[in-house]
C-alpha cells in the first residue's frame, strides 16, 4: 500500500496525473487477495465464526476481481490498439474506450453513423466544445510513426461550421512549449469529409530540430475559438502509408 502511496504521490510533479481512484484500486486488490488467502488458512478459520467463513472467500474473491479487471480489460485494449494500427480509433470497437486517453476532459460520446456518413462502421464519436481550452478529443499514441505519410480523419460539425485546430506534439506534459507543436486549422462543415495532415509539414514544426515521429505525445482536436456551443463528429482517425 505504501508503493501505491509512494507511486501515486510521485505522479504530482511529473507528466502524469495523481488519481485517488488508483489509491483505492490498490487498497482493494491487497484486501482481496489477503481475504482470499486467509479464506483459506487453517489458522484464520479456526478463529472465525461459520458465517464468516462463508462470506470471507466471496467477498475477497469480488474485491480482488473489482481490483484486477480493469486492469486486465486495459491491457486487452492496448493489445487490440496495437493489432489495429494504423488505424487509431474507428469507435467501432468497445475496447477502444479505453484508449481514448483523455486528459481532464470528458469522453466524446460513441453514437450511431447518421444516414449517408461516408464510412463503414456503426459507430461515430459526437463531442461538445468543452470549456475554456474547447478539447473535443485527446489522443496519446503508442506506436512509432516513421514510415507514415499524414494523418487522416473525416469530421463533420453537429450544427454551423466552425473552425477547427488539430494539435500535434511530440513532448511530453510539462515539456512543451508552443513553438515545439504542429498546429493545422481546419474549417469543419455540416456536411462530413476527410482532412489530411501530411507528416511533410508536421515534420519541420519545431525550430530548432526535427519533428520525431517516434515518440509523438498527444494528438489533440480542439475548437479554434473556444466558450460558444459546437459540437464535432468524428470517424476514422488512421495513419496514411
Amino acid at each position: 500500500m505504501a508503493i501505491g502511496l509512494i507511486s501515486e504521490i510521485a505522479q504530482i510533479p511529473g507528466p502524469r496525473d495523481a488519481q485517488l481512484s488508483d489509491l483505492m484500486v490498490d487498497a482493494l486488490g491487497i484486501v482481496g487477495a489477503l481475504g482470499v488467502t486467509a479464506a483459506f488458512d487453517r489458522r484464520v478459520r479456526s478463529l472465525i465464526t461459520m458465517p464468516v467463513r462463508l462470506l470471507l472467500p466471496t467477498v475477497s474473491g469480488t474485491a480482488l476481481a473489482i481490483a484486477i479487471v480493469p486492469t486486465l480489460w486495459l491491457g486487452y485494449a492496448f493489445v487490440e490498439q496495437q493489432r489495429a494500427f494504423p488505424a487509431l480509433l474507428t469507435f467501432d470497437h468497445a475496447w477502444e474506450t479505453a484508449t481514448f486517453g483523455q486528459t481532464a476532459q470528458r469522453q466524446p460520446e460513441v453514437i450511431d453513423a447518421p444516414p449517408g456518413w461516408p464510412i463503414k462502421g456503426d459507430k461515430i464519436s459526437r463531442s461538445s466544445e468543452n470549456g475554456r481550452w474547447g478539447i473535443f478529443l485527446s489522443l496519446h499514441p503508442a506506436r512509432d510513426w516513421h514510415g507514415y505519410a499524414g494523418l487522416s480523419f473525416v469530421a463533420a460539425s453537429g450544427g454551423e461550421g466552425f473552425a477547427m485546430d488539430i494539435g500535434v506534439t511530440d513532448m511530453p506534459k510539462g515539456e512543451q512549449h508552443h513553438s515545439e507543436h504542429y498546429y493545422k486549422s481546419v474549417t469543419v462543415g455540416p456536411e462530413p469529409k476527410r482532412y489530411t495532415l501530411t507528416f511533410k509539414e508536421v515534420r519541420t514544426a519545431a525550430k530548432d530540430r526535427p519533428f520525431d515521429f517516434s515518440r509523438v505525445k498527444s494528438v489533440v482536436f480542439s475548437a479554434a475559438k473556444p466558450g460558444g456551443r459546437q459540437e464535432l463528429l468524428l470517424d476514422d482517425i488512421h495513419l496514411n502509408p
